[in-house]
């Protein structure tokens, strides 16, 4: 079970069908491992469903039925066909769709051997998605945000000064935190990553490679 998890805010957000695709995607992956998560969704679900119960009706236009059926045949993220997986998948469900049955197959990139990274297909103009990949024992420069990153680990571990994080568990950082993430020796450590502004490097490498970020 996961030990850091989505503010309540989020929950609701996503209960109600108000989280960015990026977003929603990363929580929903994280309900898949917590059902703390789980209940406390289900019970916002509920709370909201009564909530609608007990407003008063509102008028609508003769063509909502339309427009909302038009939108259910329209995605909500682009993908250009569907991925076949497996039962036996390790890919969360809500990500099966967009990327390979196996993350050995996907076509990684980036600056170190013990580095890699891949953009997935929902980045937006609010938010980059990501899969970061740390190499067993290895650790990311040292860094801040420039805005907000929230990432879910998917596979492995890591940590930081600020603790430790296993798969399923959901971690928020911002412009206040500065840490050199570093991956468990026994395993490669994926996370799912979401950004809405770029990393700065902080230590005196990094620093050469922030025109690059």
């Amino acid at each position: 079970m996961a030990d850091y998890h989505p503010t309540d805010e989020f929950l609701i957000q996503f209960s109600a069908g108000k989280m960015p695709d990026a977003l929603g995607l990363m929580i929903a992956c994280h309900l898949e491992e917590c059902p703390r998560c789980q209940s406390r969704s289900r019970l916002f679900e509920q709370v909201g469903g009564e909530l609608l119960q007990q407003s008063a009706d509102q008028p609508v236009s003769d063509t909502l039925l339309a427009n909302v059926l038009n939108k259910l045949d329209t995605p909500s993220v682009a993908v250009d066909e569907e991925i076949p997986h497996t039962s036996q998948s390790i890919i969360p469900r809500p990500l099966q769709r967009f990327i390979q049955p196996d993350y050995a197959q996907l076509k990684w990139s980036g600056m170190t051997r013990s580095i890699k990274e891949i953009t997935l297909p929902f980045s937006d103009k609010q938010y980059t998605a990501k899969l970061y990949k740390i190499a067993a024992g290895k650790e990311l420069p040292e860094h801040t945000h420039c805005g907000n990153e929230f990432t879910l680990v998917m596979q492995g571990s890591f940590s930081d000064k600020a603790g430790y994080y296993r798969r399923g568990d959901f971690i928020q950082a911002d412009s206040n935190t500065v840490h050199q993430p570093k991956a468990s020796e026994d395993q490669d450590c994926i996370c799912f990553a979401v950004l809405d502004d770029s990393l700065k490097m902080t230590g005196f490498f990094g620093r050469w490679l922030n025109p690059f970020l």
